[in-house]
């Protein structure tokens, strides 16, 4: 995997772009909580989001998010510390702390996995199919805007995006298990 990730970093400290680099920052932005503001904004978006699951579906479909959210942080910062991966040198950002797996990515993929699964019976025929072409566009933008923006390697990334399913298909298991009890 080393190969892959270098050659990937090395194609993008080539070839970034001013408009594709501030395109990028806007959109991992949306999921980082490495300062008070971000996490505060951050924080008003899973808020915000998670009232209108309740209202949608119902406060047991709220919970889930929040706390599918909260598992996959706590995991991935655990991760980090286990691992113990150092990041890309020639990154576009200051991040501090370790690589692997990718908090970012790890978290967006929760956040648009369950959003597919809380919703997946509310939509129906070309709607359903566009919500869960955004959502899995959404994942693919934030995971690909850390390597884009040298702050991970492409196994970061993808082991962070493994993560987020991982922990949203054991989650909706359980999840199901007691709803239908």
């Amino acid at each position: 995997m080393n190969f892959i990730d270098t050659f990937v970093q090395n194609y993008f400290v080539l070839n970034r772009t001013e408009g594709m680099t501030d395109f990028m920052y806007f959109v991992t932005s949306i999921f980082d909580v490495t300062d008070v503001w971000s996490f505060l904004r951050f924080m008003i978006i899973v808020l915000c989001i998670s009232v209108l699951i309740y209202f949608v579906r119902n406060a047991k479909y709220s919970l889930l998010f929040v706390v599918v959210l909260f598992v996959g942080a706590i995991s991935s910062y655990f991760l980090k510390i286990f691992f113990d991966v150092s990041r890309p040198a020639m990154a576009v950002v200051s991040v501090v702390g370790q690589s692997f797996p990718s908090y970012h990515a790890t978290v967006a993929t929760l956040f648009f996995v369950m959003l597919i699964y809380i919703f997946d019976d509310h939509l129906m025929g070309i709607k359903r199919k566009i919500f869960n072409f955004l959502c899995i566009l959404g994942i693919f933008l934030v995971a690909g805007s850390r390597i884009y923006l040298g702050v991970h390697w492409v196994s970061d990334v993808v082991g962070g995006m493994v993560l987020g399913i991982l922990i949203s298909y054991i989650s909706i298991k359980i999840f199901q298990f007691y709803i239908n009890k």
